[in-house]
């Protein structure tokens, strides 16, 4: 039997065969012979080598988003069905729970790791999403700015409170100030006391809605009643404390004390603004009155009631609320509105305008009516 000992190749065949005859330091028969025993192995593995190419074939290259999808931690969504879930989540957090599971603390130290990380994986989603981080220190950073852009400003802002919860954990950061545009959300971030200062930072900016949907969650019956009567009353339903319902039915003046409550929690000097603004959103949120119109130290209220009873009770409840707080005030009753003027205070009754950090409820310096 004659073998024919001589080949003839083409040259996308020495191309090929390139990288290979380097390998094996320009020998081209070693090249050839590893070739053979290559395709002897395919041959005992799949039968055939038909059958080699065509389990090749099958076997293509998946990306990791193909592979991510076939394992089962992911789902193909479409933007529509995906702007939609985002819309109906805004303001809320995402629980720390799946938070550790998108990125885990034991593996992400660094700040440059968490930029790193999260590209990668908004990348292999499709996101088309990137973050860009700036930081004083990789590690323990004292400053930060997070820049979060991409074409849905929904997903900025789920990735921008989720990259902000990490960091108020992880590195007691907080937020100092957000920036929004179109396409972009930037985060001006500031170490904090602990997690639970940054925490609160946080919700101040991105979770508006978090403890109420947890409150909601927590109590569905209840709040779905209540919210029904509200809506099917037109939110004419009045809103008040217990004890506040206890002191109404014993023929007293009721006195709420909730901001006073407040400011006993959070002791520090509150300006007369902050108080008003308050005092405002307390009395129309509770429907006590119908509206309160605060400019300077007038305050104009329209509270909708007839009976003249009931508004003497309003006038003196609302000069209650304002004294214990540390205001005193004049008023006057013009048809259906009330007229406040608060007193003016010297400097030495300052003081008097923040409730005492003991959390009493007798403020100090309180002015007589």
């Amino acid at each position: 039997m004659v073998v024919r000992r001589n080949i003839s190749l083409e040259q996308n065949h020495l191309d090929f065969l390139e990288p290979l005859v380097k390998e094996h330091s320009g020998n081209l028969s070693a090249t050839i012979r590893d070739l053979i025993e290559f395709a002897e192995l395919m041959t005992e593995r799949h039968g055939s080598l038909e059958e080699a190419r065509r389990a090749s074939v099958a076997d293509k290259y998946k990306s990791p988003r193909e592979l991510m999808i076939e394992d089962g931690f992911c789902a193909m969504i479409d933007y529509p069905m995906l702007e939609w879930f985002l819309k109906r989540t805004k303001d809320i957090m995402v629980s720390t729970d799946m938070l550790d599971d998108i990125i885990d603390p034991l593996i992400i130290n660094r700040m440059s790791e968490l930029a790193d990380h999260l590209n990668r994986k908004w990348e292999d989603y499709g996101w088309q999403t990137t973050l860009i981080v700036e930081y004083d220190n990789d590690v323990a950073p004292k400053t930060a700015i997070c820049t979060i852009s991409g074409k849905s400003m929904y997903l900025n802002e789920f990735l921008s409170g989720m990259v902000g919860l990490f960091l108020a954990r992880q590195k007691h950061l907080g937020i100092t100030k957000v920036g929004r545009r179109t396409r972009s959300i930037r985060m001006d971030m500031q170490r904090r006391g602990s997690a639970g200062m940054a925490q609160d930072d946080l919700l101040r900016y991105f979770g508006n809605l978090h403890r109420v949907t947890e409150a909601v969650c927590a109590n569905q019956d209840f709040w779905q009643a209540l919210i029904n009567l509200h809506t099917e009353s037109d939110y004419n339903m009045v809103t008040i404390h217990r004890r506040e319902f206890e002191d109404l039915l014993a023929n007293r003046i009721p006195l709420d004390t909730t901001l006073v409550e407040r400011r006993a929690r959070e002791p520090g000097e509150v300006s007369r603004s902050e108080f008003l603004g308050d005092f405002k959103h307390l009395c129309e949120t509770t429907r006590v009155v119908k509206h309160i119109d605060v400019d300077g130290s007038k305050i104009l209220v329209n509270h909708d009631y007839r009976d003249p009873v009931s508004i003497g009770a309003i006038k003196e409840m609302l000069i209650n609320l304002l004294a214990v707080n540390g205001y005193a005030c004049k008023a006057d009753e013009v048809g259906r509105l009330i007229a406040l003027q608060l007193e003016e205070l010297d400097e030495t009754d300052e003081s008097s305008r923040s409730v005492r950090s003991d959390g009493s409820d007798e403020p100090e310096g309180q002015g007589e009516l």
